[in-house]
């Protein structure tokens, strides 16, 4: 697929740009029928709004430091205290979140070597950090960073994002464009990329922040024939479902948690069916929710 092909060489090189990748890679997600997974595109083109957790990654450590001065004497760049803080400042200050948008992370990393970013914090902050110091005030104060943390950052999300692209042009990439869409529906998609990205333990949310919540268990049908009549699943296709399900005794692969054929095919004719509304779901729902419903029932 040359779309993919083009997303890994971006990619793999260190010197193309990133924001090109990702842009890219927002048009493969809507390409292979997953829409829903650009939205963490989104957040490193654009920025993580406040209301959002950022990924670890996007954590950094950082210094608090000011200039301070007392009744006879002013002191320039020194560590401030923090201990006496409300927790939740205190960790806001020790460890920052960046939220900007990646092309103003990239500009950040860019300064020189052993040189220091400074991020001036408001004087209602420096009015609380007052409190800890005995006889000194706090003229200015920030919070200081180096650019090799945020390149770090930078460099995860290039190498989170390559893993991907690489584990998907495995299964993907030697069909035809006008096949993808049906082929990824049969791959667990959402899977992979939540494993590359944010690790085999994170929550997947698709859509307009539907969450797949599946608590069916093991091996247990009827818990998954439920869970799918929740989400607009026909008795006909749960019925077809059970039968694929038969027919591939023994050709589950467990090890590699992939599906056996007859699941495959169902999975891409339900998701014909969620393209022309005839299974009244939003199609970036679709994948994902089979994928993890036929994931907790078979591994």
């Amino acid at each position: 697929m040359k779309l993919l092909d083009e997303i890994i060489e971006l990619l793999a090189d260190e010197n193309a740009s990133l924001n090109a990748a990702l842009l890219k890679t927002k048009v493969l997600m809507h390409t292979i029928g997953h829409a829903e997974l650009a939205e963490w595109v989104n957040d490193e083109l654009n920025g993580y709004p406040k209301d959002k957790p950022v990924p670890a990654y996007r954590i950094v450590g950082g210094r608090v430091a000011g200039n301070i001065q007392n009744a006879v004497m002013i002191q320039a760049n020194v560590n401030l205290p923090t201990y006496h803080l409300p927790k939740k400042l205190k960790t806001w200050l020790e460890s920052h979140e960046l939220r900007q948008a990646m092309s103003v992370l990239q500009d950040m990393a860019s300064g020189k070597p052993g040189g220091s970013l400074h991020m001036p914090l408001s004087p209602e902050i420096g009015a609380q950090i007052d409190k800890g110091m005995d006889g000194y005030w706090v003229q200015k104060c920030w919070i200081e960073m180096q650019p090799l943390q945020i390149k770090n950052g930078i460099s995860q999300v290039r190498s989170r994002l390559l893993d991907f692209a690489l584990n998907l042009r495995d299964k993907i990439g030697g069909v035809e464009e006008k096949e993808v869409k049906a082929l990824a529906a049969a791959t667990d998609v959402p899977g992979m990329f939540h494993g590359a990205v944010f690790g085999d333990n994170a929550t997947v949310v698709v859509g307009n922040e539907n969450r797949i919540k599946v608590n069916n268990q093991k091996g247990d049908f009827e818990a998954l024939a439920k869970l799918l009549a929740t989400k607009g699943v026909s008795e006909n296709d749960m019925a077809e479902l059970k039968t694929a399900v038969a027919s591939d005794e023994g050709k589950v692969d467990i090890a590699n948690k992939s599906f056996g054929p007859a699941v495959k095919s169902w999975i891409a004719r339900m998701m014909e069916k969620a393209v022309n509304a005839s299974w009244q779901i939003e199609l970036g729902v679709a994948g994902g929710l089979l994928t993890e419903a036929l994931k907790a029932y078979y591994f």
